[in-house]
């Protein structure tokens, strides 16, 4: 199978695939017209179908990677925000933003199985490992509620219950969430910290000041779980939080408007949307002691779109006779 990197540029409504050839070698696959402002893509199954959230609709698509075509439409809550697989199942979270809720999707019946109310403009979801607890960021409230996904491995989609509410403080909007380990770590509009929560108790461990107005955007954590970097969207670089430690070591320049961030796990390469330079920027961390200034990271820029806001590491069957 090869790696794609899939690019969701929600204003020009398309795709773009980009093929890892290898750890700094990319190719232009094409891309996928979806329309409605396709803004997060999953894929569930190695080398299977993707799933996209169109934001100014209320369904997701189904896009078969090898040929590009849309194979399925489910109708999910108005306006999907973000999407991500369960672990262990075959079902798919989606935050639903215009109806205060999250769909919990069958991808084998193509079918919304249930529907869970939560707070007020579910944005980002992140679901631990094990497929036991889930994460939403809840930006109408300025809060961060833990799922407890128990029930859909006893096929119960519909009893799935919130753990616990945080609220974040007053006018703090959530935007992304990531996990590691019993934490999760929640970069928020308007706060100017990473704030880190016990997933047991929703209790509020600590906070990791960052850049006043720097405009956190996405988070990731690397493969050995010692750092987290956050995409500072206005200053145009990525900060890194020292997860032994609680601390700001150092800031990556990245270029204009970095949002959307991931890892690839195979080899540490970062990526992240550069939505304000039409590109995505490759970050190498091969041989940087990221616990201080020294060194510079290897970076590259890869063409994908007019302005993209995600990006997503997928895998895909290669053609063959």
């Amino acid at each position: 199978m090869e790696v794609v990197l899939i690019s969701s540029d929600t204003a020009a409504g398309r795709l773009t695939l980009t093929g890892k050839v290898g750890p700094s070698s990319y190719l232009p696959l094409g891309s996928v017209v979806t329309g409605r402002g396709p803004l997060v893509v999953a894929q569930c199954v190695p080398g299977g179908e993707v799933f996209v959230a169109l934001s100014v609709s209320d369904e997701i698509l189904v896009v078969d990677l090898v040929s590009g075509r849309i194979g399925a439409r489910v109708r999910v809550g108005w306006a999907p925000r973000n999407l991500t697989p369960v672990p262990g199942t075959h079902y798919l979270l989606v935050a639903n933003a215009g109806s205060d809720s999250i769909s919990v999707v069958d991808t084998r019946a193509r079918a919304e199985a249930a529907r869970i109310a939560v707070g007020r403009e579910p944005g980002q979801i992140a679901v631990s490992g094990d497929g036991a607890l889930a994460v939403v960021c809840e930006r109408g409230d300025g809060a961060i509620a833990v799922l407890d996904l128990a029930a859909l491995g006893q096929g119960r989609a519909g009893r799935i219950a919130v753990a616990s509410r945080t609220r974040l403080g007053d006018h703090v909007q959530p935007q992304a969430a990531a996990l590691c380990g019993d934490l999760a770590l929640v970069a928020a509009a308007r706060s100017y910290v990473l704030s880190i929560l016990a997933l047991e108790d929703g209790r509020i461990e600590a906070t990791v000041p960052l850049p006043a107005a720097a405009g956190p955007a996405g988070v990731a954590v690397t493969g050995d779980g010692q750092y987290a970097l956050v995409t500072l969207e206005r200053a145009g670089s990525l900060a890194v939080v020292d997860l032994l430690e609680w601390t700001l070591t150092r800031r990556i320049p990245v270029g204009a408007g970095p949002r959307g961030i991931t890892i690839d796990p195979a080899d540490q390469s970062v990526y992240c949307a550069l939505a304000h330079a039409g590109s995505v920027a490759v970050v190498h961390l091969d041989g940087v002691d990221l616990s201080n200034t020294d060194g510079h990271p290897q970076y590259e820029a890869i063409r994908a779109g007019s302005r993209p806001n995600t990006v997503t590491l997928a895998h895909r069957h290669t053609e063959g006779p």
